[in-house]
């Protein structure tokens, strides 16, 4: 096991599946450009990215257990990662929460992306 910022940690080794539920948010904008170049350069030809980020909704309050670290994404940003690879999945859900102990939303985007021909980001 390690431990690792998101924000500082970049994968140098290859591997089939990416997967992170719960943690890109903590990516700010400006790094997430190098941070997705980094993952696709480490997934495997034929490996799949597996993510879901919480995204951003006007008409959802902010969450009572909000954190100063998460970064704002907005619908389809995730995607936009992945506009040259297979989408075998994308969606963008609505869903209750009772985390802080008090009832709220969160909007979320999840992708299931795979790497045909082993390409990097372009």
């Amino acid at each position: 096991m390690f431990e690792a910022d998101v924000k500082d940690f970049r994968l140098t080794e290859k591997f089939d599946v990416l997967f992170s539920t719960g943690v890109l948010h903590y990516i700010p904008k400006d790094l997430r450009q190098e941070v997705f170049e980094n993952y696709r350069e480490s997934t495997s030809a034929g490996g799949l990215n597996v993510f879901s980020v919480f995204v951003k909704k006007p008409f959802i309050p902010k969450s009572p257990d909000g954190e100063t670290t998460a970064h704002k994404w907005i619908s389809g940003e995730l995607l936009s990662y992945y506009h040259d690879w297979k989408i075998e999945f994308c969606t963008e859900e609505i869903f209750d929460c009772m985390s802080s102990g008090v009832p709220h939303q969160h909007a979320v985007n999840r992708i299931i992306a795979r790497n045909e021909m082993g390409q990097a980001m372009h």
